[in-house]
């Protein structure tokens, strides 16, 4: 168990970073509230943090690894790692995803505010 505790640890702080994503806008735009702009949309992204997606993809992970290696036949400490291994890489798969959801939240907001978003 010990083996899963740093990952999953690693995980939920990578996680809890605040949404510090800019995205690319047309310099066309008037700037005038566009920090407060930014910042709103941001704090909206925020509400669906990457952290909560990471530990369920670390937990399914978790799970699958440990069907998988007693599946096939492991026992102890080398189901221990295959469920290690399961638990780090669904973790770090559904924080990614995480992350590119609130970018993608922060991007449609400005859209909506009326910034032509060049790259989100």
């Amino acid at each position: 168990m010990k083996v899963l505790l740093l990952p999953v640890a690693l995980l939920v702080c990578a996680g809890c970073a605040p949404v510090n994503y800019r995205p690319v806008v047309d310099s066309g735009v008037s700037r005038g509230y566009y920090e407060d702009d930014l910042a709103d949309c941001q704090h909206l992204a925020a509400q669906r943090p990457a952290a909560a997606r990471a530990v369920a993809g670390a937990t399914a992970g978790a799970l699958l690894g440990t069907l998988f290696g007693l599946a096939v036949g492991l026992r102890g400490r080398d189901v221990a790692h295959v469920a290690a291994w399961g638990a780090t890489t669904g973790g770090i798969g559904e924080g990614v995803d995480g992350s590119l959801e609130q970018r993608a939240i922060v991007g449609r907001c400005m859209h909506g505010r009326g910034y032509n978003v060049i790259a989100d």
